[in-house]
């Protein structure tokens, strides 16, 4: 009898005792994932403006437009695809069908934009056009015109609006169509690789060109328009009128910029103070002043229904006045321009006020995530806009902040007589402020590149001058404005205004009163508000987790090389930075624009720049900078760059023997010694940035991060 030999070896049960151990860990990490995602489930609802966002965001990120069909197509897709996965695959699904909701309605709404740019400068143009926006400068005024004609430019290719400066534009009131011979460019890209993209801002406005008018523009018609837009305008031209008559500069100016969003015709001393001292929210309308334009008039007519018994006991003056409050919310949005601030404050309000008709309360983050889903579904460009950015920042936080905190408070306000409700409130401005500072503060320091230090001590003395004498004496201004009754308000708040700006002066000249950074990276930025939405989205220990690993992930990416030479846009300027942390820059009397934005990105003082010296050496660590009447070299980290100021064919070719690098207004002739940098170069590609790394000279250019989109020219 033969006897069976067993084929199973030792090495086949080890394999197997690790396959089953692997197995039940893979398992209870499963059911420990189920457990987790199981908590997040009453949270959902406010992950759907997060994903939207994220779909909104892979649009705007890419270097090409894509083909049209493409997200509609995997959306049909994926929605087929929840009738036949389980319930756990169907909350991942629904995840990626919000996303490529985000995506197919940035898409449609670049579609339905459509802005023609114009092509190229025109340095003389007749322009006709309707006045839609009048906007008062410091000197002159700027509209705004549609329905435009503009000299040799066919009508496709002629932009839907245009933006003028008027030195003289007393006379112009919206509805006038207006001729007149302007000087017109196209909207500027970005003055700085990874800088703010000016056409991308335009195109969304609509607008295809700005410049300025030559001569007064000559009234062909008065066109009186019934439509939202134009009431609104010359509403707004007479309340900016009114203030004019009863108020002088400054405080004409920041009152304008309070009651209709006008910001443009503040002195530049006085608009720097506001922000050094980290008072900027307060000419900004959003949700602070839609807040305390809607309560005031919320709690003066319920007041007012209140002194009236019979009226009061048979009907509910409560819901009336939630209607008047959401109404005037409404009419102070228009006012205000309809900004996405202002927008997203609006619709806070009403979903809040509505609770007070459905007898619901409703200030939560399910009021804050319908407003950001919202805006984002119709505007889903506000994504990318600063306002919405640091808007809802604030106010998530804000939301958040006090859910955790309403437990504690409220029983603190019960027990509480005068003066610790009192106190309570003082102590309720400053949590606000110091909570608000921090949630801004990443996307200041990551747009502006400045925070305002002492913030805290002027919103403290400032936020209640604006909430109990500002606002209330705002709203009655603009509802006395019909009867011509305005004046007294107004004298009431001139003294508020002024002290307001008192104290940004004030604080604004503390030793240390900014901070300002260089240029970071924007996927920090990503990672930094990931980090704060884990911790207020997520629940259990998943929050502390995802938030830690968030940072991390933001500290590696946040450093960005910094240039070391910088080229404008229209090759008029070119800066050096030297080992004194400050611009040299080619000139001091053309761009300030640029050589500004330049300041800012990395980290400078403004102003602080120089001038390249006509003769002369600058020498610091390994920076090294001769200038001559031809031009200047530089030799820093073992290169030498050489930049000519003048045309000149001889001293192109001894620089093509010496340089690594030159840098020259005109194509004077190939090099093959030396990389050559000219005004054609930089426009077809926008402003230029140099970095001298060990590796080699590396050459940044605008158009290598805005691709090949809609907006882009």
């Amino acid at each position: 009898m033969v006897k069976e030999v067993d084929s199973y070896t030792p090495v086949q049960e080890v394999m197997t005792c690790i396959c089953a151990h692997a197995w039940d860990v893979f398992r209870r990490w499963l059911y420990a994932a189920y457990n987790e995602f199981s908590l997040q489930r009453p949270q959902a609802i406010l992950f759907l403006p997060v994903f939207l966002a994220s779909g909104i965001g892979c649009y705007f990120s890419l270097p090409v437009e894509p083909y049209w069909a493409f997200a509609p197509f995997f959306l049909l897709l994926f929605i087929a695809g929840l009738f036949f996965l389980p319930r756990a695959g169907r909350y991942c699904l629904l995840a990626l069908i919000l996303m490529l909701v985000g995506f197919c309605a940035a898409q449609l709404r670049v579609s339905m934009v459509h802005t023609p740019m114009l092509e190229k400068a025109m340095d003389f143009a007749d322009v006709e056009g309707r006045v839609i926006h009048i906007e008062p400068l410091e000197k002159g005024v700027r509209i705004l015109l549609d329905n435009v004609h503009i000299e040799d430019i066919e009508p496709e290719a002629t932009p839907r609006r245009i933006r003028v400066k008027v030195w003289d534009g007393e006379a112009l009131r919206v509805g006038h169509r207006v001729k007149a011979l302007a000087g017109l460019n196209p909207p500027s890209s970005s003055v700085i690789p990874r800088g703010f993209d000016f056409q991308r801002y335009m195109y969304f406005q609509g607008i295809g060109a700005s410049g300025f008018t030559y001569r007064t523009p000559e009234i062909l018609e008065d066109i009186v328009g019934l439509r939202l837009l134009d009431i609104v305008q010359d509403l707004r031209g007479k309340v900016v009128s009114n203030i004019q008559d009863h108020l002088q500069p400054p405080l004409s100016e920041l009152a304008m910029a309070l009651l209709v969003g006008q910001k443009r015709a503040i002195d530049e001393s006085d608009l720097d103070a506001i922000r050094a001292s980290g008072l900027a929210h307060m000419l900004a309308i959003s949700g602070l002043h839609i807040g305390l334009f809607a309560g005031f008039i919320f709690f003066g007519a319920r007041l007012l229904m209140a002194c009236l018994p019979a009226f009061a006991l048979r009907y509910p003056i409560k819901k009336y006045a939630a209607v008047l409050a959401i109404m005037g919310a409404f009419f102070y949005m228009l006012l205000a321009g309809a900004t996405i601030p202002s927008q997203r404050a609006m619709i806070t309000v009403a979903v809040v006020f509505s609770a007070i008709l459905l007898d619901r309360s409703a200030i939560s983050l399910r009021v804050v995530a319908f407003a950001a889903f919202t805006i984002l579904l119709f505007f889903p460009e506000s994504l990318l806009s600063v306002s919405f950015q640091m808007s809802f920042a604030a106010v998530t936080c804000l939301v958040a902040f006090y859910d955790w905190l309403r437990p504690v408070w409220s029983r603190l306000h019960r027990r509480g007589g005068v003066l610790r409700r009192c106190a309570l409130y003082l102590l309720g401005v400053s949590i606000t402020t110091v909570v608000a500072t921090f949630a801004t503060a990443p996307f200041t320091l990551f747009h502006f590149q400045t925070l305002a230090v002492y913030g805290l001590l002027a919103n403290f003395i400032c936020v209640p001058i604006l909430a109990f004498m500002i606002m209330p004496c705002a709203v009655i201004a603009l509802l006395s404005m019909p009867f011509g009754l305005e004046g007294p308000a107004l004298s009431v708040m001139a003294p508020a205004l002024r002290a307001m700006l008192d104290i940004a002066y004030n604080v604004a000249h503390i030793d240390g009163s900014v901070l300002r950074i260089p240029q970071w990276s924007f996927i920090s930025l990503v990672f930094v508000v990931l980090s704060v939405l884990s911790v207020i989205l997520l629940r259990s220990h998943l929050r502390i987790i995802a938030a830690c690993i968030c940072l991390v992930l933001a500290f590696i990416n946040f450093q960005l090389k910094q240039p070391d030479i910088i080229i404008s846009l229209e090759f008029d300027l070119v800066a050096f930075r030297s080992d004194e942390q400050h611009l040299l820059v080619s000139s001091r009397r053309t761009d300030a624009f640029s050589r500004d934005n330049w300041e800012a990105a990395l980290g400078f003082e403004p102003g602080s720049s120089q001038a390249l010296p006509r003769e002369g050496v600058i020498e610091g660590g390994d920076f090294t900078l001769f200038c001559a009447e031809i031009g200047c070299r530089l030799e820093r980290g073992g290169y030498k760059i050489s930049y000519l100021r003048e045309v000149n064919a001889r001293g192109f070719v001894e620089e093509c023997g010496w340089a690594d690098v030159i840098i020259s207004r005109e194509d004077l002739g190939d090099c093959p010694y030396a990389q050559v940098i000219t005004r054609w170069d930089v426009y077809a590609q926008g402003a230029h940035s140099l970095m001298l790394d060990p590796e080699g000279v590396r050459v940044v250019r605008s158009e290598d991060f805005r691709g090949n989109r809609p907006w882009v020219q």
